[in-house]
């Protein structure tokens, strides 16, 4: 399986970017948030991949974090749901953001996404709610209660273009972890996020 790439950004659209790796250029589908992170034409890039069936052809997805591609994995595995879809709900919302969405059975921002209907939303939730907790201790996927203070800060920091393994080092990263007993205004998460990350 190919894991990730590394190599010159060739050309980026809606759908995807190619890839140049030594000499080979490989095309991957992105979801609209990773695209925008990949940076400018002409820079070295670094990709999560993974490689997928097709339409009886193979097709090579790419992403921004591991956390983004274990996502992805875990939404096509729910009945119904395809790669196109999984690119769409990956596309609306980061993966710290849409795993909070999942936790706490909001199905109404799911249906948010075009082509993502009620029963649709509800049998994501169903499915992959039980699964979250796990990924959240083996991936980095780190789930903050719903509208705490670490919740909101994310959102903010999401909305500054940060991505969610920036945030997530930010936040719980190194020595200077915060404490959520001592620092748990909304504004003090922030500062020190903003203070981590330069």
């Amino acid at each position: 399986m190919i894991a990730s790439l590394t190599g010159i950004l060739e050309h980026k659209d809606g759908a995807g970017a190619v890839i140049n790796v030594g000499g080979v250029g490989y095309l991957c589908l992105m979801s609209t948030s990773s695209l925008l992170g990949l940076g400018l034409v002409g820079s070295v890039v670094r990709v999560e991949t993974l490689l997928l069936m097709k339409n009886d052809a193979l097709a090579l997805y790419g992403f921004a974090s591991v956390e983004e591609r274990t996502l992805f994995e875990s939404l096509t595995s729910v009945s119904g749901v395809g790669a196109k879809f999984a690119l769409a709900i990956l596309s609306a919302y980061a993966p710290s953001e849409l795993t909070m969405i999942i936790q706490t059975s909001d199905a109404t921002r799911l249906c948010a996404v075009s082509g993502i209907g009620k029963k649709t939303a509800q049998r994501i939730i169903l499915e992959l709610q039980g699964s979250l907790v796990a990924l959240g201790n083996g991936t980095g996927v780190h789930t903050p209660e719903a509208g705490s203070a670490e919740a909101e800060a994310i959102l903010a920091l999401e909305a500054m273009g940060f991505s969610a393994s920036e945030i997530a080092l930010a936040l719980h990263g190194g020595d200077d972890e915060v404490d959520q007993g001592e620092e748990s205004n909304i504004s003090d998460l922030i500062r020190l996020a903003l203070k981590k990350l330069g």
